[in-house]
């Protein structure tokens, strides 16, 4: 009996710890998710984190290697101001050069530096980072060394999307082959499923990604398509590139709209400033850095702080494939239909 009532007790106790667990459980995950919070009484509702808060959240929640491609010349110039501006935000940060360098974070894939070698010298440094941490990152960033990379619109975009979905994104040029390829200079940010991908099937293929002197973008994305690695849509809810190949003038609405990119542009331009949520500029010049740094970081209006936001919601398993099935039915088909086709 006395068994029995002692046993009663304990389950008592378990049970309410239990579900103390289960709503402190509730409680962290409404403060990051954009569900609706749950009132926990009449007088007190959890807060949405600020974006400070979110940023650091997101940091460990989802994790993106940096792989910066660079040559020696830099290290002392560009290489520095990645490092010390948006390159620190980073999980981690790797320099790709033919020259190594400890201090700065500098590897040496052993290519020489020849702008014809850079789509061999992309190849070696994925080949290296799939060896050595490729189960220690979810999202595998390449950038040169003159982009500036939002890290937390970034890690905002991405984290949606299941890393061990077969994808990638970035700003999309179309080219001749149905899928197109992600601008370099951009940078594009690939899962670490599409990274096995490279290394297990395409690296070890010539058919499907074959050894040549082409652009690296370019191949990158070539090998990526040829193993089933699908381009996603990195746009704002608008339609606005949030991946800017160019310096960051292509987003005002004067802008001559004439120039390469919209010649070369997967989709169809919107004729507007760009996206409050965009991720990366290219064209950085050294003293840029540092401005960039103050504006995006230490400028605000007023001086207020951060505003509260909600993350995405996770995409299920069922709306994951529904997204990817979509993305390749619509890189078979005419992708730029205001062009006129020949």
């Amino acid at each position: 009996m006395y068994r029995n009532i002692l046993c009663l007790a304990l389950g008592l106790i378990i049970g309410i710890r239990l579900t103390d667990f289960f709503e402190y459980f509730q409680l962290t995950e409404s403060q990051f998710g954009s569900t609706a919070l749950t009132e926990l009484d009449d007088e007190a509702t959890p807060q949405l984190p600020t974006e400070e808060e979110l940023a650091r959240w997101l940091y460990n929640e989802t994790r993106v290697l940096c792989m910066v491609l660079t040559m020696p010349k830099n290290h002392q110039t560009r290489v520095r101001k990645v490092k010390h501006t948006w390159g620190k935000r980073c999980n981690k940060l790797i320099f790709i050069s033919s020259q190594e360098d400890h201090e700065l974070g500098a590897i040496d894939v052993g290519v020489p530096e020849d702008r014809n070698n850079l789509y061999l010298k992309m190849r070696k440094a994925l080949e290296f980072v799939y060896k050595n941490y490729a189960e220690d990152y979810d999202w595998f960033l390449k950038a040169d060394d003159d982009t500036f990379v939002i890290m937390e619109n970034l890690r905002f975009m991405l984290y949606p999307y299941d890393p061990e979905a077969a994808l990638y994104f970035g700003h999309r040029f179309r080219t001749t082959f149905p899928q197109g390829y992600m601008s370099g200079g951009a940078g594009y940010v690939i899962s670490r499923d599409a990274l096995r991908r490279l290394n297990l099937f395409a690296f070890n293929n010539t058919r499907f990604c074959p050894i040549n002197n082409m652009s690296e973008d370019r191949q990158i994305g070539f090998c990526l398509q040829n193993v089933g690695v699908v381009a996603g849509d990195s746009r704002d809810e608008e339609g606005r590139d949030r991946f800017l190949p160019m310096s960051l003038k292509i987003m005002l609405p004067n802008f001559p709209t004439d120039n390469w990119i919209h010649m070369l542009t997967f989709y169809e331009p919107v004729n507007e400033t760009g996206s409050s949520s965009g991720i990366s500029f290219h064209y950085v010049k050294n003293h840029e850095f540092e401005m960039y740094e103050f504006l995006l970081y230490r400028l605000r209006v007023f001086g207020t702080p951060w505003s509260q936001r909600s993350l995405p919601p996770r995409l299920e398993v069922k709306q994951m494939q529904n997204q990817l099935n979509y993305w390749s039915q619509e890189n078979s088909t005419n992708p730029y239909p205001w062009l006129r086709q020949d």
